[in-house]
Formats: structure tokens, C-alpha cells, sequence
């Protein structure tokens, strides 16, 4: 699908060279994030990815697993694509393949000094859903959202084995 406002083409990554160019632009990410497990992105159910001609200007992954419930991740842009709704192109476009695969329920992180993703989630509906410390030992503070897909869902019971023993941060005043 081509994005008129961007002449961008989002398409999922279908070959080895997809899967390559994606790793390579989140390898690249200035955000002092964890390092990329490359076999974890290889078995995402859906890594979308923005094309701008032959430049890939971003990515954006419904991440492995099996079921009604998914985690949203490896959303990057390229620094010179950044401020142009790319991000959100791709959360609108997973979110739609997610719909139409029969997921429920949609999860992410986001640490909390990365306001653009949170407000990119929010903005395209996103709910709140808790800050716990990260599992890795390193102090940070994570934010975890959920999108629900369908009605009636009991978000706590279906967010308790994903969340697991992970401490909760007490909400500030």
C-alpha cells in the first residue's frame, strides 16, 4: 500500500533482504536500547516496513508468538525520515494486519524517556496499562499499553502472564 502524503510504500518483509535492511536500521537506533536479537525479529508474525523508493525509511514488527494475544515492537524510523507521521503509519498498519489476523489484544513497551512512541501509541488509541522496572537490572522504568481488539476482554488476566513477576512503579503524586 502507497501512502499518498509520503509517496512511502508499506509492504511486510518478504525476503531475506527485507529481513536484513530492517536489522540494519535497528541496529542503528541512537536510543541506547538493548542490542537486536536478530532471530526474534526473523520470527515476528508481521514486520511491515516503509520503503521510500529503494531507502527504508522505517519498520515496525507484531512480534512472535502464537494467539490471541501480541506484542507490538522494533518500531524504528530512519533519522532522516523522523517528524513525518512515519511511526504512526506503521502503528496504523500493524495494527490493522493484527485486526485482520484475529488478535485481541495488542501489547507494548515503551521506556519512559521515549515520549515520541508513547505519544504515538496514544494518539492512535492506545490505553495506559502500567509502569513496572525493567527486567534487565537497569533502573529503567517501562511503560506497558494495550489496544484491545475486540469487546469484553479481561485485560488484567490476559496482561498477568505477559507482565509475570516484573515490579510495578508506584504512580506518581
Amino acid at each position: 500500500m502507497t501512502h499518498p502524503a509520503h509517496s512511502l510504500q508499506l509492504r511486510p518483509a518478504s525476503t531475506t533482504t527485507d529481513f536484513s535492511a530492517a536489522a540494519a536500521l535497528i541496529d542503528s537506533r541512537d536510543d541506547n536500547h538493548h542490542p537486536l536479537d536478530h532471530g526474534a525479529l526473523r520470527q515476528a508474525r508481521l514486520l511491515m516496513l516503509a520503503w521510500d523508493g529503494d531507502v527504508l525509511a522505517g519498520c515496525g514488527a507484531v512480534k512472535a508468538g502464537v494467539g490471541e494475544v501480541a506484542e507490538l515492537g522494533y518500531l524504528v524510523v530512519a533519522k532522516a525520515y523522523r517528524r513525518r507521521g512515519i511511526a504512526a503509519l506503521l502503528t496504523q498498519a500493524r495494527i490493522q494486519w493484527a485486526r485482520q489476523a484475529g488478535i485481541k489484544l495488542l501489547w507494548a513497551t515503551v521506556r519512559a524517556e521515549n515520549s515520541a512512541s508513547r505519544d504515538n501509541l496514544l494518539k492512535a488509541g492506545w490505553q495506559f496499562f502500567g509502569d513496572y522496572l525493567s527486567i534487565r537490572g537497569t533502573g529503567n522504568t517501562i511503560g506497558w499499553y494495550v489496544m484491545l481488539l475486540a469487546d469484553d476482554l479481561d485485560i488484567s488476566a490476559l496482561m498477568a502472564p505477559v507482565i509475570g513477576a516484573r515490579l510495578p512503579v508506584p504512580a506518581r503524586p
